[in-house]
């Protein structure tokens, strides 16, 4: 197939959705696929370029959330379709807007991957963040891009049925982002750590909600031997930091390359997955694929619960006392860290992004079909 990929940040490395699309363009062409990219130029050089878009009244925001958008260009879009025998699109965004409706006319197949909720966004502007301003972007993104699409690949069960609920007609197939297989571990890895050290990853904002695991580890029994990692960047980095004094040792907060997150997250002890709002989760998923045993917030806009295997690695999102109490658990029966953590790389196995990305081929192959 000739596979365009319509994604406005392709080369971003710290965002999921631009490394989650990086990832099946490799599987892809593994499969000898043609894939050519239709994005901004920022960090990189795609197959189809445009320019950053400049939207002077969030400018500020997005980068500090470290995320643009594209700047529409027709001639860029034509050229582009006119080599493509499929689109498929990555976010709900200005340029995919004009490349769905675009391609549409030209009869082209469309699919397409949910990455983002509303809330994602809204999160960080709070005057914004209410049930039917969520909802209305959610039609706007149904109306703008994923009413033009045959097929959308949702991560979850969960993601599918909001869509479903929200009037989503296109066909919806529960595909999970997948994991690399080079981030799956073979084994479990005894930890050797001094302090007992707990991970999370993510971007500093809002909705990935680290205030609760900051106090949680602060309430803990055993705070004076625990070592917070945070890794990542983003707005809220100067409050977490101030927070993070109150920890008898103060988290240790930066931004990793995925070789040396993948090693600083083997060598935890465990892993919090705290955010309230997420479509499935890849930071969690790819520390249990390593063997980190986590526990994950459990809410309705956050699909990663799914994967809590026990009770002892779930808590309800928000919830300080209970995170609290899950980590003096697993603090008190390390024993079972090494049992949980292979059954963890046993999931991840049935993950893996190869996987998904073959399911997503066979999505594509059947829009293409159906033209």
């Amino acid at each position: 197939m000739n596979i365009l990929i319509v994604c406005g940040e392709y080369f971003n490395k710290s965002n999921g959705l631009s490394i989650s699309t990086q990832r099946f363009v490799r599987e892809f062409k593994k499969s000898g696929d043609n894939v050519r990219i239709l994005s901004m130029d920022r960090g990189g050089e795609p197959d189809y370029a445009v320019s950053v878009m400049k939207v002077p009244l969030v400018e500020g925001i997005m980068d500090r959330q470290n995320y643009h958008f594209a700047q529409l260009d027709a001639g860029v879009v034509r050229e582009a379709l006119a080599w493509a025998e499929i689109v498929h699109i990555e976010d709900p965004f200005p340029l995919s807007v004009q490349t769905a409706k675009m391609a549409n006319r030209r009869h082209l197949p469309i699919t397409g991957t949910f990455h983002l909720y509303p809330e994602n966004m809204t999160a960080s502007v709070p005057i914004f963040d209410f049930k039917i301003s969520n909802r209305n972007i959610l039609n706007v993104f149904r109306w703008g891009v994923f009413q033009y699409c045959y097929a959308i690949q949702c991560p979850t069960e969960k993601v599918k049925q909001r869509l479903e609920k929200c009037g989503y007609k296109s066909k919806l197939f529960v595909i999970s982002n997948g994991i690399p297989s080079e981030f799956i571990a073979d084994n479990y890895t005894e930890k050797h750590n001094t302090l007992f050290t707990v991970i999370s990853t993510g971007r500093y904002s809002n909705e990935k909600d680290q205030t609760t695991l900051i106090r949680a580890i602060a309430g803990s029994k055993y705070a004076k031997q625990i070592q917070l990692i945070l890794a990542g960047r983003g707005p809220l980095e100067e409050k977490y930091k101030s927070l993070g004094e109150t920890l008898p040792n103060p988290p240790i907060m930066q931004f990793y390359s995925q070789d040396e997150l993948r090693r600083t997250v083997s060598n935890a002890d465990l892993y919090v997955h705290c955010a309230n709002v997420e479509i499935e989760g890849m930071g969690c998923m790819e520390a249990f694929a390593r063997g980190t045993v986590p526990v994950i917030a459990e809410s309705e806009l956050s699909s990663t619960s799914v994967y809590a295997l026990t009770e002892e690695n779930r808590y309800k999102a928000g919830c300080v006392e209970e995170l609290s109490r899950k980590i003096d658990y697993w603090f008190e029966n390390r024993e079972r860290l090494a049992e949980t953590g292979e059954r963890y790389i046993k999931l991840a196995r049935s993950l893996s992004v190869e996987r998904s990305a073959l399911r997503v081929r066979e999505m594509m192959l059947e829009a293409i079909q159906a033209v």
